[in-house]
């Protein structure tokens, strides 16, 4: 049974998420970038007893960046190309004056049982 890679790995990743949060917010994003990145390719290149370990890391970690990734795309600003058309099918009145109705004085005077 291997406790410290299944269990060991993910502890890891919960400690260094809770404590970038506390301590450096804005390190917080790329700390996952950097988890992620050393667990996949450490578990790549390093042989040996260290290599489950560091895969379980980058799997530990995963969700984290993909999150990111998820809010970074998420407040991208869309490109005036995706919002030109909306614009462009926006009811809009015609002319910029407004439209003066005119009533009629005839049922003003009517009383309320005639309707």
């Amino acid at each position: 049974m291997r406790i410290v890679e299944d269990v060991g790995a993910p502890a890891a990743v919960i400690a260094a998420d809770i404590l970038t949060l506390e301590m450096a917010p804005d390190w917080n994003e790329w700390t996952s970038y950097i988890l992620t990145g050393v667990g996949y390719l450490g578990g790549f290149f390093v042989p040996g007893k260290y290599s489950s370990f560091l895969t379980n890391l980058g799997v530990a970690s995963l969700p984290l960046t993909a999150r990111h990734i998820y809010e970074r795309f998420k407040a991208a600003p869309t490109s005036r190309r995706a919002t030109a058309g909306a614009s462009r099918m926006a009811l809009r009145p015609v002319s910029g004056r407004p439209v003066n109705r005119l009533y009629a004085d005839e049922f003003n005077t009517a009383a309320a049982h005639a309707f």
